[in-house]
């Protein structure tokens, strides 16, 4: 796709969001058709070629679309949305392994489905973006995981270090659909566009060759789904962004929140906005996690959020109180099963590759996301632990014992066979013993 064709997308999408902008309460009539431009189309292939992922149902993939002619597949699916004769497939259903040992369900839809969901996406995404609350961190354009990192220890650095530390049951899965039209059918009145999304809901998932229909929540996995979810959970950002919860006594609250998974911060009493976000989410039909929902003082205890452990300490000099946030313990741990599974003695692949495409990315994505923390010192253990692996790797498959922290240098782990090494912020490294 040209430059020129990415610049109109873009000239489009700047359009809708001033136009929501300068007119809040203003409903857009006028958008289907623009959901099956060629230009839109083209780059919605692009993000989800990107993406990668899985086949859906049809067992095609992104490889075996593009080797066939990736122009001619973006032409018919235009064609079948001019024409209003497409129809979505069911979602393939996998399950995902969870830390505790659990599974989670994973929809995934065929190209063709993410594509158009992309299209659609790319169109009403600048609509409700530009009205989003600022407390609201996931899945979206510009903003992460590590800027509501970041929102945590500014506010706890304030002195908000009553924390209520909060997560929703089945979020995705549990969201009404007809209520989630509602929510859209606020700022959009096409009734095409209502109607692809109401399919996508409806679409239901095959599983083991057998099909069930889905009557509650947004599939995960669509590339729709988030977007969704955020236009629904946007009524509990409003309530703080109107209200800004100042209570009685004056105290401050403020949310931060990351799709289903949130913590409110406050000077106050945190039983307040407790019963707020249990009224909030009783009137949405959504239910805390009993088990992941708690009251704490963050002087007293810690508490995850995001992959990042966050506590209050002292400057035994001056006296202060400050933030400290590090990689959480489950973090890590998830970190060393990875780069365990990556070395394990049954990994045949040569040791070049076992570096450069198994080892190194995990460890670069994964000190990359937590380089904004006060990381050093369990940067200093993460690489001990990855050289100790390799090095017994290594060893292994020379038929020797040991790890050969004589015979194996550095210069052959990190200069000849590249094993990274850009952690940056490590001071902390004591001597071994």
């Amino acid at each position: 796709m040209s430059l020129e064709t990415q610049e109109s997308v873009r000239h489009l999408q700047q359009e809708l969001a001033g136009k929501s902008k300068l007119e809040p309460e203003y409903r857009f009539y006028s958008l289907y058709d623009k959901v099956y431009r060629m230009d839109v189309l083209w780059e919605a292939w692009l993000k989800v070629k990107a993406n990668k992922g899985s086949a859906g149902i049809d067992g095609m993939t992104v490889a075996e679309i593009e080797a066939a002619g990736a122009g001619e597949y973006i032409k018919s699916i235009h064609e079948e949305l001019k024409a209003k004769s497409y129809r979505p497939q069911p979602l393939r259903r996998v399950w995902i392994p969870k830390a505790n040992g659990k599974q989670r369900p994973l929809g995934i839809p065929t190209v063709k489905d993410r594509i158009v969901q992309q299209a659609v996406r790319m169109i009403i995404e600048p609509i409700f973006e530009v009205n989003f609350s600022d407390c609201s961190f996931g899945f979206r354009p510009g903003r992460g995981c590590q800027q509501a990192a970041k929102e945590v220890v500014k506010y706890l650095n304030w002195g908000l270090t009553n924390v209520v530390e909060a997560d929703i049951v089945n979020c995705f899965g549990s969201i009404p659909q007809q209520r989630l039209i509602k929510a859209v059918a606020l700022r959009i009145a096409d009734g095409a566009i209502l109607k692809l999304i109401r399919q996508w809901l409806k679409s239901g998932v095959m599983e083991n060759g057998q099909y069930h229909e889905t009557t509650m929540g947004t599939p995960q996995g669509g590339v729709i789904s988030p977007l969704l979810a955020n236009i629904y959970l946007d009524a509990l950002d409003q309530v703080w962004k109107r209200r800004k919860m100042a209570d009685r006594e004056g105290s401050n609250a403020h949310l931060v929140r990351y799709a289903d998974d949130l913590v409110v911060l406050t000077d106050g009493d945190p039983k307040n906005p407790m019963q707020l976000l249990e009224r909030i989410f009783g009137k949405l039909d959504l239910e805390l996690h009993p088990e992941k929902t708690r009251i704490l003082n963050a002087r007293m205890a810690d508490f995850d959020f995001l992959g990042f452990n966050f506590r209050q300490r002292k400057n035994p000099k001056t006296g202060k109180w400050f933030c400290l946030m590090q990689p959480s313990r489950k973090a890590q741990n998830n970190l060393r099963e990875k780069i365990r599974e990556a070395t394990t003695p049954g990994v045949k692949a040569e040791l070049g590759v076992v570096v450069k495409e198994r080892m190194n990315p995990i460890l670069r994505g994964w000190v990359n996301y937590f380089r904004i923390g006060n990381s050093s010192k369990v940067f200093w253990k993460i690489q001990h632990f990855a050289e100790a692996r390799l090095r017994r790797f290594m060893r292994r498959r020379q038929g020797r014992y040991g790890y050969g922290w004589k015979d194996i240098t550095s210069e052959l782990l990190y200069g000849k066979l590249g094993l990274f090494y850009d952690y940056g912020v490590i001071r902390y490294r004591p001597a071994r013993a």
